[in-house]
């Protein structure tokens, strides 16, 4: 009996979700098309539009560089400008083209093509994404500590759930930074050369950025502020749309952050159509007009930037192929060699 080709299941898989994802969205739309035509009608305004999409790409470009400070922070010699390219090429993987390579692996395999360390270049990655998540919902938090007195029931469950978030975050960095915990892993791996390599490398991880704390905590609060000027481009989108129904800069503060983290769904083109859904729930805390209908408004943002993130993209296309096969290739070698 034949079986089907990993990359054609990978096609076939990516196919479903993008349809699942427009299928979402067409729902989101034609539920909201009296909401959508409203505010159509109303004439958005383009001034804050474009304010809140400068807002947005000068966030962007500086989680890119917030990247970078973790790379050279581990002792590896990672230029801005490769950092630069790396993270419009990742964006344009996660956002806009979905496949079968994420933006994660294509950014990884750059990274490794040039690094002799490979398990350390990815780990900075992984501490990136970790503290980028963190600062998200640290931010939603130090928010939610102001909104506490005026909070009803549904806003501070939010505010509960998203501490719970950081508490758990803050434990999983401890954890991470912790050489003496990955003994038992050093043990299960004893006889491996290459997985112990690997297990000495994260150890060689753990304990470099246990020495550089104040990097990482300068990190953290890089991405803090990362993530207020996201909410604070969302909050353009939203006083472009509704002006003065909009709620305040405050209320975004709470609500925005986990609203963007459903866009780290693994669904095509940011979690499209449940991050409107997720959205238009949240928003009901603060009594916003239509979160809904704002987060679409956001996503001209996202597309936007991720337009320019393709320009990226197209400049260095055959580099991106080659490492796409290369990729590729080596998931159907794993998958022949584990028959």
């Amino acid at each position: 009996m034949s079986r089907t080709p990993p990359n054609a299941r990978a096609r076939l898989l990516n196919a479903a979700l993008i349809a699942l994802a427009f299928a979402l969205l067409g729902l989101t739309v034609w539920l909201k098309r009296r909401e959508i035509g409203a505010v159509i009608a109303g004439k958005p305004d383009l001034d804050r539009m474009a304010l809140g999409f400068g807002i947005y790409m000068v966030a962007l470009v500086l989680t890119f560089v917030r990247w970078s400070i973790l790379v050279r922070a581990l002792g590896l010699p990672f230029r801005l400008r490769d950092a630069l390219r790396l993270g419009f090429i990742g964006n344009v993987f996660n956002l806009v083209i979905p496949g079968a390579v994420g933006g994660d692996v294509v950014k990884a395999a750059f990274l490794c093509r040039e690094q002799a360390r490979k398990t350390r270049a990815i780990a900075s990655m992984v501490i990136d994404r970790i503290l980028g998540l963190l600062g998200l919902f640290v931010l939603a938090g130090l928010s939610g500590l102001f909104a506490w007195p005026a909070a009803q029931g549904g806003a501070r469950a939010l505010i509960v759930v998203v501490w719970a978030a950081v508490g758990m975050g803050f434990l999983g960095l401890a954890v991470l930074f912790t050489p003496a915990l990955y003994r038992p892993l050093e043990w299960l791996v004893s006889g491996r050369a290459k997985l112990e390599a690997m297990v000495v490398e994260l150890v060689a991880m753990a304990s470099a950025y246990r020495g550089r704390l104040g990097t990482i905590a300068g990190v953290l609060g890089m991405a803090v502020g990362i993530h207020s000027l996201y909410v604070l481009a969302f909050y353009e989108v939203s006083l472009a749309l509704f002006r003065g129904a909009a709620p305040s800069l405050a209320d975004h503060l709470l609500v925005v952050p986990p609203t963007l983290f459903t866009t780290a769904i693994p669904l095509p083109f940011g979690a499209l159509g449940v991050t409107e859904q997720a959205s238009e729930q949240l928003f009901k805390l603060v009594r916003h007009p239509d979160g809904a209908v704002a987060m679409l408004g956001y996503r001209v943002l996202m597309y936007a930037g991720g337009l320019v993130s393709a320009c990226v993209y197209l400049a260095n296309l055959r580099q991106v192929r080659t490492l796409e096969v290369e990729v590729e290739g080596g998931a159907v070698a794993a998958s022949g060699s584990g028959r």
